[in-house]
């Protein structure tokens, strides 16, 4: 059951059952925000009592489904304030609210909801775009989200990526997860602290018989060329033997 809401000035109506429509709707819930809900598992018809009331529609649905369910059921309704959460995407008619954080399988505590930053494109300010949240934001272009989202995606998605191959292959070697737990977690808050400063190993002290090393280890790695990506990126004219 949705939490109730003593705010009767806005109504929402929650699209999607993925995992930021359960993060969201969560946390609504637990701000006592009310909202209606859909998806594609519910009656079609349901679909148009539901839009009706609301004053704020939130498609929390993939970006490719976007343009598509927008012209097909709320075009027209200029009334609503139409929002998605695509970060790599502006559309016509929406205004895009997206939310700097990763969504785990698992809910998390109100605090966590609270500290979760917002970038928006197409509004001013994020009590015109969802009321009832007081999360921190930035606006951004409709030009720059293309950029925006490449650097949200290397910054999280691919440092994911790292850390899993890392944590995989340790386990291999019968290294437990917990031991990297403090180096990976002393990394991020150093980086936090002082990006321009943080890097630390055999790039940064120009280790060129270290470089060599770890490259042989990993040459019949897919990750080979990763590493190489990197040092390509970092030291340029890194020594080829």
């Amino acid at each position: 059951m949705n939490a109730t809401s003593t705010d009767t000035s806005f109504s929402y109506l929650l699209i999607g059952s993925g995992r930021v429509a359960r993060h969201l709707g969560h946390y609504f819930n637990l701000l006592n925000i009310s909202f209606q809900s859909w998806d594609r598992s519910q009656d079609p018809h349901a679909l148009a009592r539901k839009v009706s009331p609301a004053t704020h529609i939130l498609l929390a649905i993939s970006d490719s489904a976007l343009q598509g369910f927008y012209r097909q059921h709320l075009a027209g309704h200029d009334d609503k304030v139409i929002v998605h959460f695509s970060g790599a995407h502006s559309y016509e008619g929406m205004i895009a609210a997206h939310p700097l954080m990763t969504f785990g399988p698992e809910l998390y505590e109100l605090s966590t909801y609270q500290k979760m930053y917002f970038t928006l494109t197409g509004a001013d300010s994020l009590a015109e775009v969802l009321p009832g949240l007081n999360n921190k934001f930035s606006v951004i272009f409709s030009a720059e989200k293309a950029r925006y989202h490449a650097l949200c995606v290397l910054g999280g998605n691919f440092v994911t990526l790292l850390i899993a191959k890392m944590l995989e292959d340790f386990a291999e070697m019968k290294i437990p997860a917990e031991a990297a737990q403090v180096y990976l977690e002393t990394v991020l808050k150093n980086t936090l602290a002082e990006p321009d400063r943080a890097l630390t190993g055999p790039l940064v002290r120009k280790d060129v018989p270290t470089v060599n090393a770890n490259l042989e280890a990993l040459k019949n790695d897919p990750y080979h060329e990763i590493y190489q990506a990197f040092l390509k990126t970092y030291w340029p004219d890194f020594p080829k033997k």
